[in-house]
């Protein structure tokens, strides 16, 4: 639902021309949806209420980005705005797991729900342009249903998508990046059940989870100079052999604390190649596809990723044991970085490497 939903987000906030209202319908959207989650009492329920949150979710992140690398002014200075995020998913983590005790796994519920509202109502007042404030009074009525439901499905039209993957070095580039998440998942999937292979407790699994998040703040925060000093294209396979690293040091590791030391280098990777990736793209298409592309590059790329991983995973994870799953993700990451570095970075007979 993911891969399908994320381009369609982006081509109507492309052409509405505004991000907060497709982000607000989104964020009421998929509050309802964690609230039929929440209520789901069988596989067939449970299965319905997934996949309308997973289209509802989809459009909310990439259409975010979209908009805050677009209010930085300097492309490199979004990574400022998103360490907050990793910052908060080090509070939530620990409110989710006070609100569990209390009131049982519903207790998520009466967190996430709620918050998705705030978070539509916050992109509604936070996000606009000043553009925006000057045009409020002249605006045009907004388009009907019917045109709203044209511009949605126009997202996932193979013209809409091929149009963008069309542009110089963007093809090479998604298949390089959708290789990277699939090896991604492969990895995350499996890495908690991994650990408690190996006697870890429930604490040290939550340690693997948080010692990436804080390692990612401070590294999204110094992005703009790290960008300016070596290019996002470079540190774009950079996060991906630091991935490549975290994947290798799980593959080898006989005991718990080297696959939590590891996820140091997993926060590294994340920092540098989400940074990387929304950075790059912002510069790479004109303004009037933005958020579809990033719709398709930490939306569709990222979806297929997951997709593929999950799959792969549990089938070679299950018949050659986690090691040789983790061992070939290392393998994905190194892979997926070289291919980064012959699209965006290597340039026969050109010396440049920005877009």
């Amino acid at each position: 639902m993911s891969l399908v939903a994320a381009p369609s987000w982006g081509a109507l906030a492309d052409a509405i021309g505004d991000v907060r209202g497709p982000i607000l319908a989104a964020g009421v959207l998929s509050a309802i949806s964690a609230g039929l989650l929440a209520l789901a009492v069988g596989p067939l329920s449970l299965a319905l209420a997934m996949a309308l949150l997973a289209a509802a979710t989809a459009g909310i992140i990439p259409l975010v980005d979209s908009r805050a690398v677009r209010m930085a002014g300097q492309r490199e200075r979004f990574g400022r705005a998103r360490a907050w995020g990793s910052a908060a998913f080090i509070v939530i983590a620990f409110a989710a797991g006070a609100a569990l005790g209390p009131f049982g796994p519903s207790g998520m519920f009466l967190l996430y729900g709620p918050l998705l509202v705030v978070t539509g109502l916050a992109a509604w007042v936070l996000l606009r342009l000043p553009s925006e404030d000057a045009a409020t009074g002249r605006r045009r009525r907004g388009p009907g249903f019917g045109r709203v439901a044209a511009m949605a499905l126009a997202g996932i039209s193979p013209t809409t998508i091929l149009g963008v993957l069309r542009r110089p070095r963007l093809g090479g580039f998604f298949v390089a990046s959708t290789l990277v998440w699939l090896s991604h998942s492969a990895l995350l999937g499996f890495v908690s059940i991994r650990i408690t292979e190996l006697g870890g407790s429930a604490t040290v699994v939550a340690a693997t989870w948080s010692v990436s998040a804080l390692v990612e703040v401070p590294l999204m925060y110094a992005f703009p100079a790290i960008a300016r000093r070596f290019g996002p294209e470079r540190l774009i396979v950079i996060g991906a052999f630091a991935f490549g690293l975290r994947a290798l040091v799980s593959a080898l590791a006989l005991e718990p604390a080297p696959i939590v030391a590891a996820s140091i280098a997993g926060g590294v990777g994340f920092a540098l190649l989400y940074l990387g990736t929304v950075s790059w793209v912002s510069g790479a298409v004109p303004r009037d596809v933005q958020a579809t592309a990033q719709g398709i590059f930490t939306g569709t790329a990222v979806s297929l990723g997951s997709i593929g991983g999950s799959i792969l995973g549990g089938a070679i994870g299950g018949a050659f044991g986690l090691p040789v799953l983790f061992g070939l993700a290392a393998l994905g990451f190194a892979t997926g970085g070289v291919l980064v570095w012959v699209a965006l970075v290597r340039r026969p007979g050109d010396g440049r490497a920005s877009p």
